[in-house]
């Protein structure tokens, strides 16, 4: 992954994330902060680990280390090649301002939703375009494995969503924008999700259906036996709309409506011949 450099945010934002912030392993564990003599937050310390805090932004990445399961390789490898994207200058892997179907996602958030709400791999632009179209009734909360190299305008916290560090039941909504099917494992990132939100909250995932062809059966059954495989080059999940319904029933939440962005949002849908982009709003049961 990307080295890290500054993206220093604001020291009140840290000052707020630590209203929220838990352990990362165990959310139901505290976290102390260690102060330099400064009194600048330099860590974050649960029972028997320690997190660093870097230029404000607490780092919130479990310890990996040398792993080699299949699933956190094939990860890497993916979030190698998106930094080497966005430093090549191709902001569309992350959801730039002017993407009109995440300025879709913004505004559908803006009119049904109110509160504290996350967004489970924010990406390293300093404001999203869903974020900038919500309206000032929502506040966000950003995690993303890449660290950055620019100041975002949201509090932000370097963590990935099978390990959200945060404390149970603190969020209103969470919203994963086109990034469940780039996370290690879905389930594991949905189950926390689930902890972290409140009773009545909503989530939001903006998603690309598949169709139910021959790549994505073998992709499915090679799945199904336990092997870490890629759908394509640019993804490790795929979806159509039953198996993501089912990924997020099991995980305890009901589909309340699915919303066809492409053809709300997309000015090519006249002419486009495969529109895939949805949005799943869904309840806590």
């Amino acid at each position: 992954m990307e080295n890290l450099t500054s993206n220093a945010q604001p020291e009140q934002y840290l000052d707020f994330l630590l209203e929220y912030l838990a352990c990362p392993i165990d959310n139901a564990i505290l976290l102390t902060a260690v102060r330099n003599p400064d009194g600048q937050v330099v860590a974050l310390k649960s029972e028997d680990r320690q997190y660093q805090v870097i230029d404000d932004v607490p780092c919130m990445l479990p310890e990996w280390g040398g792993s080699r399961d299949g699933g956190q390789v094939l990860w890497r490898e993916l979030q190698d090649t998106a930094w080497q994207e966005y430093q090549n200058g191709d902001e569309g892997v992350f959801s730039a301002g002017d993407d009109p179907l995440g300025l879709g996602v913004g505004q559908i958030i803006g009119q049904t939703g109110a509160g504290l709400f996350l967004d489970v791999g924010c990406g390293p632009l300093p404001l999203p375009g869903y974020m900038a179209a919500s309206n000032d009734r929502v506040s966000w909360i950003g995690i993303d494995p890449f660290f950055g190299d620019a100041a975002r305008r949201f509090p932000f916290v370097q963590a990935v969503g099978e390990y959200l560090p945060f404390r149970p039941q603190v969020f209103d909504g969470v919203l994963y924008a086109g990034t469940i099917d780039h996370v290690i494992d879905p389930s594991r990132s949905l189950e926390r999700t689930r902890k972290v939100i409140k009773p009545r909250g909503k989530l939001f995932v903006w998603y690309d259906v598949r169709r139910v062809d021959p790549r994505y059966v073998v992709w499915k059954m090679v799945r199904r036996l336990g092997f870490a495989w890629r759908y394509n080059e640019a993804h490790q999940w795929a979806f159509s709309h039953k198996a993501l319904r089912a990924l997020l029933g099991r995980a305890g939440f009901a589909v309340e409506e699915v919303i066809p962005l492409c053809e709300r949002y997309c000015p090519d849908y006249p002419k486009c011949s495969d529109p895939t982009g949805f949005l799943a709003v869904a309840r806590c049961i």
